[in-house]
Parts: structure tokens; C-alpha cells; sequence
């Protein structure tokens, strides 16, 4: 089978999801991507199964006129949805939407069989209309090795992001709704699968903290990445890839001891991971730039709070951290001001969990944030 896979406009200028970087891998010769407002008359005919990304709710309005669009224009068109978003409303997707299918849970196995058009009925975790197959596919701890990353399949993520040595992409007709440091590439490996393991207080609205709902999604409990696995996948990455971002969201200290990967490399820490190991992170790298969570709640705030200039020793031209706080953290602790990333403005009201809960709030706001999106990256179909 092959399949056009159609990404939305996310919160990032042109990005994704970080486990679309794998998902298509081993089948990257049957899948072909594009973001939404690429999305042509002539592709929608080229193609009868699409894919089509719901990650975050923020991409709710662009995600109806794409599936409007597409089943319009090709009457032979099935249409599988998934993304965090879709994980939460896919039954209610299901009743607004004309769309076929979706994945429960883990999809890495479901995916690859659906491609090499196993029997509907046969795909573990897989959802239509009128039949729910069993959740029998579960990602396990011994499945991150296996994980391979690319993106062949889509050149429009490597045509539109920074090609510059830079880790921030500038955009002066693009009218923000937030304050953000587009510092994250793809690939991105991040160290828990199904939920942020380092939830502390407060991270009440974040939904990597609501272990309740993704054990529903997934049927499962997070899982942690050891040490063995991301020292394998980060030797994976660099035979690829230039740049590589990496989110540290489980409790593990990571041995950087004598290694060193030739990837340009951003990393966001809220882990009780001890400043030296930090430190031999930081500079496994040629180029890194580093975000650690301080701020009173946090996890990395206790572990490290009191050493945190430490970190600020080991900085040098190529190496730079800085460190979410809170402004009531200010007084607290005497970070230099071009080293703060003020929680407050790294995590915009688009991002609360309430948003999330209430579909109809959600369209609404993703409709305001698709009008505020320059007429070059809006959906071709609806200009």
C-alpha cells in the first residue's frame, strides 16, 4: 500500500511529531510526505489511503479541511488519523469526521502492517467505524534498539527548516500567538515513551503528568529508555543526520562517560540526572545547546539547584545552557538574564490540559491560531 502522509501546521515553524521520524522508516519507498498547505488536487487523486497527522489541538481546524478536501475530491479516498490529539478524541473524531480509521495505543507495529496491506481485520489496535480490533500490539523497553530514523520519505521537513548552523528559525510574516525558541530538530529522541516518568508538582496541566489517561491510550505504563539504548540510537542518528534533539524526561543518569556523537544537538533536562553527568552530556557534542529545568517544583531543580553554576562553568563558545524558572524562581537564584527560559512563556495557555478536555474550546482556538498563520503556509484548498 502506498500512502500520502499530510502533516497540518504545528505550533514549531514546520515540524512534527517526534515519532513520525520513525514510524515510517522501514517503509519509507511506500509513504510520501507533505504538510497540508501543500496538499494539490492532483496529489488527492494520485493517492486512495491517507495519513493524516493530530498531534496537537492546536491543528484541530486545519485537520477538518484537509479531511473535507480530501474525501471531496477523491470518492475512493480512506483516511487514518492519529496523534496525541486523535488519542483523546478519537471516538468524537469519528462522529465529526469523515475518517476511517484509527490506531489505539502503540502504532509503530500497526503501522508497518497496515503498509504492507496485511487484512484489515487481522491489524492489532486498529479501529473503524464498525469494528474495534484487540490491543494486542505493546511497545516494550527492549523495542527502543530497534527504532530507525528518517526522513526520505519527507523532503518538505528538510526544504522549509533552518539549513543554517543555527537552531532558530526566523520567520518575520509569521504572526506568533507565543513566545518560543524553535530549538528542536528532527530527529528527536526522547527517553519515555507514553508519559513523562519525572512528574512533579507542578506539571498539573501538562499532559505528559496524566498518567491516568495515557494508561488508557496505551495500556501500559511509561517506559524509560536505559542507557544502552540511547547511546545506540544517538550512533544511529549521527550516520544520518546533522542536527538531533533530545528530550530527557525519565529518571536515569545517563553515562556520557568518553562518548561523542558528530550531531549538532539540542537538549531539554527534567531529570534528577547529577550536574557532572549533565556536564559529559553537554559535551558529547560538537554543538549543543541545552535546556535545564530549575525552577523550585522540578525535578532537576532539586538535584541541581544548588550546583547550578557549576553547569555555567562548562559552557564555551559551541556549548550553552540555559534554565526554565519561574519568575518567583528569580529571586531565588541569580541566573544571568540571557540564560532564563521563563516557564511562563514556554508553556502558553495552548498547551493547558483544559484545552484538551473540551473539543469544541479546542476547535475554536485552533481556528484562531489558523487565521493568524501567513496566506503562504495556509491550506492551499481553502485560499
Amino acid at each position: 500500500m502506498n500512502a500520502l502522509v499530510v502533516f497540518p501546521i504545528t505550533m514549531h515553524n514546520y515540524s512534527f511529531s517526534a515519532p513520525a521520524c520513525w514510524l515510517y522508516s522501514k517503509n519509507k519507498d511506500k509513504v510520501k510526505g507533505i504538510y497540508g498547505f501543500e496538499l494539490t488536487k492532483e496529489l488527492v487523486t494520485e493517492y486512495d489511503f491517507f495519513i493524516i497527522e493530530l498531534n496537537w489541538f492546536i491543528q484541530l481546524y486545519e485537520f477538518f479541511l484537509i479531511v473535507n478536501y480530501i474525501k471531496k475530491t477523491n470518492s475512493n479516498a480512506k483516511i487514518l488519523f492519529g496523534g496525541l490529539y486523535s488519542a483523546l478524541k478519537y471516538q468524537e473524531l469519528f462522529v465529526r469526521a469523515d475518517v476511517d480509521y484509527y490506531i489505539q495505543g502503540d502504532n509503530e507495529g500497526p503501522i508497518d502492517q497496515l503498509l504492507n496491506d496485511y487484512p484489515i481485520d487481522k491489524i492489532p489496535n486498529l479501529v473503524g467505524r464498525t469494528f474495534s480490533n484487540p490491543i494486542d500490539y505493546v511497545f516494550t523497553e527492549g523495542d527502543y534498539k530497534n527504532l530507525e530514523f528518517d526522513l526520505d520519505w519527507f523532503p518538505s521537513y528538510l526544504k522549509y527548516v533552518s539549513k543554517d548552523a543555527s537552531y532558530y528559525m526566523e520567520d518575520k510574516n509569521y504572526d506568533r500567538l507565543y513566545e518560543y525558541n524553535d530549538q528542536y530538530n528532527l530527529p528527536m529522541i526522547i527517553t519515555s515513551k507514553g508519559g513523562c516518568m519525572i512528574k512533579h508538582s507542578g506539571c498539573e496541566n501538562c499532559m505528559g503528568s496524566k498518567h491516568d489517561v495515557l494508561h488508557k491510550i496505551y495500556n501500559r505504563p511509561p517506559i524509560k529508555m536505559d542507557n544502552e539504548a540511547l547511546i545506540g540510537l544517538l550512533k544511529k542518528i549521527e550516520k544520518k543526520f546533522k542536527k538531533a534533539s533530545m528530550l530527557v524526561i525519565s529518571e536515569n543518569n545517563y553515562d556520557f562517560t568518553d562518548q561523542y556523537f558528530d550531531i549538532d544537538m539540542s537538549i531539554e533536562i527534567d531529570s534528577n540526572m547529577s550536574v557532572d553527568s549533565i556536564i559529559k552530556m553537554l559535551h558529547s557534542f560538537p554543538r549543543c545547546i541545552m535546556n535545564v529545568g530549575i525552577y523550585e517544583e522540578g525535578v532537576s531543580g532539586t538535584t541541581i539547584r544548588k550546583d547550578y553554576k557549576h553547569l555555567l562553568e562548562a559552557e564555551d563558545e559551541n556549548h550553552k545552557i540555559s534554565f526554565f524558572v519561574y519568575n518567583k524562581d528569580t529571586d531565588l537564584i541569580d541566573i544571568p538574564d540571557n540564560r532564563r527560559l521563563y516557564s511562563e512563556d514556554t508553556f502558553p495557555k495552548w498547551a493547558y490540559w483544559d484545552f484538551y478536555q473540551d473539543f469544541d474550546s479546542a476547535l475554536r482556538f485552533s481556528k484562531l491560531f489558523y487565521s493568524k498563520v501567513s496566506k503562504q503556509r495556509k491550506f492551499i484548498a481553502n485560499q
